[in-house]
């Protein structure tokens, strides 16, 4: 109806969402703490969270270009990223 144009998503390609990168990244950092419960881990993963600097998250979004010609060119398949 709005004829929003919309690209081809390789179905097995976690190498065009940027959301998955920042996970991995987060999840190193709370590895390196030290947690016993369920409840230190969410404390420590929204302090993470926090102390994510915008710029991460903006070259994530920003490397997309990269990522997407790299899926291109691999037909859909595995990337550096």
């Amino acid at each position: 109806k709005l004829r929003v144009k919309v690209m081809d998503w390789p179905s097995m390609s976690p190498d065009l969402n940027p959301i998955e990168h920042l996970w991995g990244i987060l999840k190193r950092k709370v590895e390196e703490c030290k947690v016993s419960n369920i409840h230190q881990l969410r404390d420590v993963f929204m302090e993470e969270w926090k102390r994510t600097p915008v710029a991460t998250c903006e070259a994530l979004v920003n490397s997309m270009p990269k990522r997407v010609k790299a899926v291109l060119e691999n037909d859909g398949g595995h990337t550096k990223y």
